[in-house]
């Protein structure tokens, strides 16, 4: 007689390998998101220090205010620093301009140093990635990843799609502040302020 306890349903055995599978995907993606925030972090503080090492307590507190909020997402706050990274890159390719970037800068980093708006720039980024306000472009950068990447099955491409939209959505914000926070500085309050990122959205579209 076989013994029963060493029976082992097949379609229970692959399920849970599956989710075994799942779960190590996951930790990779979550360990390798850290790795490239890391590398975010010392790229900014670096190019910054070379730039203008009197912005660097700005950074700090940007940085510390971000790390206060823990359901910021980690690809924003890598996103930010990234373009902090290339406007204080600016400043040391542009050197007939260089004062002028560098005082937008700091400027943008303090108004960007806002729990309120860092967190509707978190809710704005969440509702794109789930396909919940207007995507903008989204058809063509479908296009542009199947044309890339066409073994990719369709939820992945729609996922990367729609992460192309919410960095351009984002990019209007941040480095508008960055490089001209006297024109996009109520951009940033009027986000603050808003109970409709759908909207807000809509109105966006004249930055873009």
């Amino acid at each position: 007689m076989s013994d029963i306890s060493s029976y082992q349903n097949p379609t229970s055995s692959e399920t849970l390998d599956k989710k075994i599978k799942k779960a190590e995907q996951q930790i990779i993606k979550t360990k390798f998101k850290y790795e490239v925030y890391a590398t975010a972090i010392r790229g900014a503080y670096e190019q910054v220090e070379k730039a203008d090492p009197e912005s660097i307590p700005l950074l700090g507190g940007l940085i510390e205010t971000m790390e206060s909020i823990p359901t910021l997402d980690i690809e924003l706050k890598t996103y930010i620093l990234s373009n902090i990274f290339e406007v204080a890159s600016d400043a040391e390719t542009y050197e007939y301009r260089r004062e002028r970037i560098i005082q937008n800068l700091r400027r943008g980093i303090e108004i960007l140093t806002n729990e309120k708006g860092l967190l509707k720039m978190n809710e704005l980024y969440s509702l794109t990635l789930d396909g919940k306000i207007f995507l903008r472009d989204l058809d063509e950068y479908l296009e542009e990843i199947r044309d890339r990447a066409p073994d990719l099955d369709q939820e992945t491409q729609i996922s990367y799609a729609r992460h192309k939209v919410a960095y351009d959505y984002l990019g209007v914000i941040i480095e508008g502040l960055l490089r001209d926070p006297n024109k996009y500085g109520p951009l940033y309050s009027q986000l603050i302020k808003t109970d409709d990122l759908r909207e807000f959205v809509l109105n966006l579209q004249e930055y873009i």
